[in-house]
């Protein structure tokens, strides 16, 4: 299955429940596979997100695949780093 746009969120600085929400709206409309993405201070939001997701909302969550790293790039003429996080989450059929 590839990812699209359509299953991917994006963690940015809102409560962890309004991604929470956007995830599971995303898994109730019949993906199997959804992908969590994060960068810079909000990182530890992500991760409560799926932690979130598997404890209290949906049992049979599995995580496939975290990809982490950092991008480079310029801002005010200058290189910057910034660290991001991607979480592939499948939903396993039981």
């Amino acid at each position: 299955m590839s990812l699209n746009k359509e299953n991917v969120v994006i963690v940015g600085k809102k409560s962890t429940i309004n991604y929470v929400i956007a995830c599971l709206t995303i898994l109730h409309s019949g993906s199997k596979e959804l992908t969590i993405k994060s960068r810079g201070l909000t990182l530890y939001r992500a991760i409560e997100t799926v932690e979130m997701l598997r404890k209290s909302f949906v049992k049979n969550l599995e995580i496939k695949k975290i990809k982490i790293g950092s991008q480079e790039y310029e801002r005010f003429g200058k290189p910057r780093f910034v660290s991001f996080i991607e979480i592939t989450l499948l939903l396993k059929t039981s």
